[in-house]
């Protein structure tokens, strides 16, 4: 279990703040935060949650060979501890992996996590840079993102407001 806490890499609150709006389209590279904690395939559920308790966060599992297998959340030990009270802290990170979506890539536009949010409920979102976890988008910053654009951008999503 690896913990790369950096006191300056997050601003206060946890997660990165939105920039000014400009004309330029954001990206998930814009609102992304670094990872800061990792743990094994192999390590049981306990360490997971040791790295995520008390905080909106969510901890990048790597697989035997380093490479980024997916992220476990507070949302997803809950989950699994509430169907195994007994056993759940025993359980092996690679049990909830699967649960995980797809990860996103630097240059996916903002609008692409939204319709994963759609589809899937707001989570955070294990971001690559080929095949090497460069970050995590959180909802917050997205949400934060959402308040300074315009309705037309939701709308052409399919995200405005319910027609009925």
């Amino acid at each position: 279990m690896e913990d790369f806490s950096d006191p300056i890499a997050r601003p206060s609150g946890g997660h990165t703040t939105v920039p000014p709006q400009d004309s330029r389209i954001m990206c998930v590279m814009d609102l992304m935060s670094r990872v800061e904690s990792v743990v094994s395939v192999t390590a049981p559920l306990r360490d997971a949650a040791a790295l995520v308790r008390g905080m909106d966060a969510a901890v990048l599992v790597v697989g035997l060979s380093h490479q980024p297998m997916g992220l476990i959340t507070e949302a997803a030990l809950s989950e699994v501890a509430g169907k195994h009270p007994e056993q759940w802290e025993k359980k092996r990170c690679a049990a909830l992996v699967g649960a995980s979506p797809q990860p996103l890539g630097l240059e996916d536009p903002i609008e692409a996590v939204l319709a994963r949010y759609r589809v899937s409920g707001a989570q955070p979102l294990l971001v690559l840079d080929r095949d090497e976890a460069v970050g995590i988008i959180y909802p917050d910053p997205v949400f934060s993102w959402c308040l300074t654009q315009p309705s037309a951008v939701f709308d052409a999503l399919g995200l405005g407001r319910d027609p009925r």
